[in-house]
């Protein structure tokens, strides 16, 4: 198993809107431009810190060990492994799309399994896998709250 719901706390309303606004605030600062060529196919993805309010209501409810960022994707997310990372804690909060999947493929690149996630969940995920994000709509990011878990 790729991916394990977690029950833990829904995140309130305004921990939700600190999210969209930490998104509408460094938008402006993202710029793709200096991005290296070899990760062209990678420039769907943005990931930002979570500021102080999204931060300290993680640490009383979840972990007070984990640091939080905001992970938005905008369009399909090619097959990769994270680096540096074996697990995520993620919060979905806007899955893109109804029918958007996360799938995760063997070392060959053969699709071994895919998960629709509900919004408003969360989830443990293996991203030591090869594993990829389709279906997202144009004009609909994939929106969640994520902390990493660092061997």
């Amino acid at each position: 198993m790729f991916i394990k719901k977690l029950f833990l706390p829904r995140l309130p309303d305004h921990i939700i809107d600190q999210i969209y606004e930490s998104i509408k605030y460094n938008a402006n600062s993202w710029d793709k431009t200096d991005i290296p060529s070899e990760y062209d196919k990678f420039k769907m993805y943005n990931w930002l810190p979570a500021n102080d309010i999204i931060q300290d209501w993680c640490k009383s409810y979840i972990s007070p060990d984990l640091y939080w960022g905001v992970q938005v994707i905008d369009s399909d997310l090619p097959m990769h492994k994270d680096n540096g990372t074996e697990v995520k804690f993620n919060y979905l909060i806007d899955a893109g799309s109804e029918e958007s999947k996360t799938n995760y493929y063997d070392d060959q690149g053969n699709l071994l399994d895919s998960y629709i996630l509900a919004p408003h969940t969360w989830y443990i995920l293996d991203v030591s896998t090869n594993h990829s994000v389709s279906n997202i709509e144009k004009e609909r990011p994939r929106i969640s709250l994520t902390s990493r878990i660092i061997p």
